[in-house]
């Protein structure tokens, strides 16, 4: 697929991803199987810019509200009103910024999971 994705498309990545933040055991073959075809480096970037600012305070819980699936409209609404938050206030670029960057460290692991799977599948691209 072309670097430009649609928003269908663009939600069918978040929605796949957003499997890794869920309180139970993370079925990383299936997620790989969902992101066949998309750029790694689009994956990669939809992971840490987009999915786990929104997705990761569910790992952080106590007690975690979402164990099977995040809903898919909930995500979607949530991730596009970060992304307007962000064009809106260059405070919460800067934030944001820095929360991707920890993020990148803290979810590592999860990610080179996801990645190594991509790869037994011969999904596309690098990254």
């Amino acid at each position: 697929m072309g670097s430009i994705l649609t928003r269908d498309e663009r939600i069918r990545i978040w929605t796949a991803l957003s499997d890794a933040f869920v309180d139970n055991e993370v079925d990383y073959p299936a997620i790989a199987r969902q992101l066949a075809g998309f750029e790694r480096a689009a994956v990669k970037a939809a992971f840490f810019e987009e999915v786990a600012p929104v997705c990761y305070s569910n790992l952080q819980a106590p007690i975690p509200p979402i164990w099977t699936a995040f809903d898919g409209t909930w995500l979607a609404e949530a991730i596009e009103g970060n992304e307007q938050v962000r064009q809106a206030s260059t405070f919460r670029r800067i934030r944001d910024r820095i929360f991707v960057i920890y993020l990148r460290y803290r979810l590592r692991e999860e990610w080179h999971r996801i990645e190594r799977e991509l790869e037994e599948q011969g999904s596309t691209g690098a990254g």
